[in-house]
């Protein structure tokens, strides 16, 4: 008798590829093209995203770690340089493109494990719903085009949580494995380790003295990885940029309160809670507003050990946000972190809101549409203006040969290092030297002053443009270029066809001691 061959279960194939997981797979698409429509490609790296490539270049370059400097924080740009290595290009401005679009991509990445931390909180339909907040986030898309290390960050604590909630123990332990990672992007990370520590012991309270074993292997894991990163910025600066920055931070923060009278602790306490309160609420526009405050009501009225661990991570992903804001340090990107927990808080409320309702799923259809819609409005309000970045690239460019030091102009002049380091490649970061001196003028109320003390440390250009917030001293130069005889101009950008109008003045020291 023939056997008959055993059908194929098709229906299994439901649980790989559900209807939610196409969703999620369209929403990621469309997030993707959006992304991409959007990506500034004729926009070179700067600041901080080119503080990380100078190393990523490096490691690319010479094939090992450099034994002379290190980042304060290196696991982005060692993961950079890994891709680096990969594309194997020669040419700076395609490598300086590849570190963007990786942060793009990982940003895009972070819906996935956003969408399964939903999950653990409501139904599949109300989790997509929460993947649609984090995908068209307009302030995440902002922060993707810049190649910093907030995507990457945000992408392995979200993961780590994910991970953590679930009841495979393994799983749990490779949360820790994720944690561990972020710390080498972000020193940041180790507060988190040590919440989650805190929730490990919470969790598996009633297994006695097997608890410590156990914690025990989750200790080693964060050791392995972390201590030979420290012990290679030990041997080269001297100095750990994980346990000594962060012993170093609290007491630098503990110092100045003590060297303060009473009067001004208060006040640098209270400038930092305003300042952080004023931007969490501005962080929550335009998506996450109206539904995070509910959603924060329901958590605290039925908790249990998941909504503990969103309270608490709300609350301790927090203090680098509000030990940034008592410096203080004016960026909204301190709190990124927060988005996950904002999402799970917002598809709580929603649930709460429409869940019972029989046409639920077409209201659920409304609700993504208006994310992406009022996200875009949003992004197009909020975005950097690519063509004035691209003109004050060009405009530096031309600048760059006839100056040596010149004042800040934030951010345009930061663009001097960049092309400097263009200029000069393939020589590595160590080798590069940077003609360019800008000196800070913001505690500074006159030009005289300013030029009196700048002579001593290389002071030989005044930069102006049209921006009315710079220093009225500036603004005054800018409209009446006779009023300082000792200032000659020797470029005018406007002669030169650009709509962003900059002036060079040349300083001659030799008018200004006779003045």
């Amino acid at each position: 008798m023939v056997k008959k061959e055993p059908k194929l279960n098709l229906d299994n194939k439901k649980n790989v590829f559900s209807k939610y997981s196409i969703i999620l797979i369209i929403i990621i698409g469309i997030s993707c093209l959006i992304r991409f429509y959007y990506f500034p490609t004729e926009i070179p790296l700067t600041a901080d995203s080119l503080y990380y490539f100078w190393y990523s270049s490096e490691v690319y370059q010479i094939g090992t770690l450099p034994d002379n400097w290190i980042p304060a924080n290196i696991g982005w740009p060692i993961f950079v340089s890994v891709f680096f290595t990969i594309f194997d290009s020669k040419d700076i401005f395609e490598l300086m493109q590849i570190q963007k679009i990786l942060s793009v991509l990982i940003s895009i990445l972070i819906t996935i494990p956003v969408y399964f931390l939903c999950k653990k909180f409501v139904a599949k339909k109300f989790a997509i719903i929460g993947a649609t907040l984090i995908a068209f986030e307009p302030r995440l898309m902002i922060n993707s085009f810049l190649g910093l290390t907030d995507p990457i960050f945000l992408l392995l604590i979200t993961i780590s949580l994910v991970l953590f909630l679930n009841s495979n123990k393994k799983l749990i332990y490779f949360s820790f494995v994720l944690v561990s990672l972020a710390t080498t992007i972000r020193a940041e990370g180790l507060i988190i380790f040590v919440f989650l520590s805190v929730m490990f012991f919470i969790k598996y309270k009633k297994e006695n003295y097997k608890i410590f074993l156990k914690y025990f292997i989750v200790l080693g894991i964060f050791m392995i990885i972390i201590l030979p990163i420290s012990f290679y910025s030990i041997e080269v600066t001297g100095y750990d940029g994980i346990f000594m920055r962060s012993v170093h931070s609290g007491d630098q923060f503990l110092l100045k309160l003590s060297n303060d009278n009473s009067t001004e602790n208060n006040s640098r306490i209270i400038n930092g809670l305003e300042i952080y309160v004023k931007y969490l609420f501005w962080i929550m526009i335009p998506n996450f507003i109206i539904f995070v405050p509910l959603g924060i009501f329901l958590i605290f009225k039925n908790r249990n050990f998941k909504e503990n661990l969103i309270i608490l991570s709300l609350g301790v992903m927090s203090i680098p946000a509000m030990y940034a804001y008592t410096i203080p340090a004016l960026d909204t990107r301190y709190l990124y972190t927060l988005f996950p927990m904002f999402t799970v808080l917002s598809v709580l409320s929603i649930e709460r809101l429409i869940g019972k309702i029989n046409r639920s799923n077409i209201i659920i259809i409304i609700i993504i549409l208006s994310i992406i819609f009022s996200s875009i409005l949003f992004y197009d309000y909020k975005k950097i203006d690519y063509e004035h970045e691209k003109e004050s690239f060009e405009v530096m460019q031309k600048i760059s040969p006839i100056i040596n030091g010149t004042n800040i102009l934030d951010p345009e002049t930061s663009y001097l290092k960049t092309i400097q380091t263009i200029h000069q490649w393939p020589k590595i970061s160590s080798e590069i030297k940077f003609d360019n001196n800008t000196i800070s003028i913001n505690e500074y109320n006159s030009l005289q002053e300013f030029i009196f003390d700048g002579k001593e440390i290389g002071l030989s250009h005044i930069i102006i443009d049209n921006n009315s917030n710079r220093k009225e001293f500036l603004n005054e130069l800018f409209f009446d270029e006779t009023k300082y005889p000792y200032l000659k101009k020797i470029f005018d950008s406007k002669e030169n066809g650009f709509n962003y109008h900059v002036k060079v003045f040349e300083i001659n020291y030799e008018l200004f001691s006779l003045k």
